[in-house]
């Protein structure tokens, strides 16, 4: 007989919870926050919405500094 390899297990997204929840729960579900990507400092912020049909809405906005403050 000869040797047969295992094919490898399926990789599921990082996100693949939140997707399931949504579908299960027939509701979207909401991730929101800030983010700084790797070697960046930059920070970020995102909103994720996982909708029931099985859809993902991503949004990114670069939060800008501040502007400096005027003298007086």
């Amino acid at each position: 007989m000869g040797r047969h390899r295992r094919p490898p297990d399926p990789q599921l997204p990082d996100d693949a919870d939140a997707r399931l929840h949504a579908i299960a729960n027939k509701q979207p579900i909401v991730e929101e926050g800030v983010v700084v990507f790797h070697d960046s400092t930059v920070p970020y912020a995102y909103r994720t919405v996982h909708r029931p049909d099985g859809g993902t809405d991503r949004h990114l906005v670069r939060l800008d500094p501040p502007p400096p403050q005027l003298s007086h």
